[in-house]
């Protein structure tokens, strides 16, 4: 495989992850969240039945992967610039690919790491009952409630 080839499939698997993870980790009204206080902690505090130390448990990780996607959103606009650069550049440099590909994928490593010790600490800090609740709000996904599915 070419160089070329394996950094431009890095580059899409980068950009097809970093779609897939802010999918599943926020919500569609995360703009609304953000500018007026955490409405889907609230909303699933309600519907979990959380006591405040547990909203207080998932708000703290829910803000702290805010933060790490958005510095990877920002990351993945700057890996755009920097495959331009190298596309437009008269010759193309193997090293050049690898360092620029490495370096953002080294910071999606990161936020799988903190994915995972915040779904570690959510799932100590929920009942037997809730983290149910919580595993049929994954399954059934962000959309499906509004149209009669996935109630629970």
């Amino acid at each position: 495989m070419s160089p070329f080839l394996a950094g431009a499939l890095g580059a899409l698997a980068l950009v097809v992850t970093l779609g897939v993870a802010r999918r599943l980790v926020w919500f569609r009204r995360i703009r609304r969240w953000r500018a007026g206080g955490p409405l889907p902690v609230r909303h699933l505090a309600a519907r979990l039945k959380l006591r405040p130390d547990q909203e207080g448990v998932l708000t703290t990780q829910l803000e702290a992967l805010w933060g790490e996607a958005s510095q990877l959103k920002a990351d993945g606009r700057a890996l755009r610039e920097d495959l331009a650069a190298l596309l437009s550049a008269e010759s193309l440099d193997a090293a050049q690919i690898s360092a620029t590909l490495d370096a953002r994928l080294g910071r999606l490593d990161a936020l799988r790491a903190r994915l995972a010790e915040g779904l570690a600490r959510v799932h100590a800090t929920l009942d037997a009952e809730q983290r149910t609740r919580v595993a049929a709000l994954v399954r059934s996904g962000p959309g499906l409630r509004r149209h009669g599915h996935g109630r629970c």
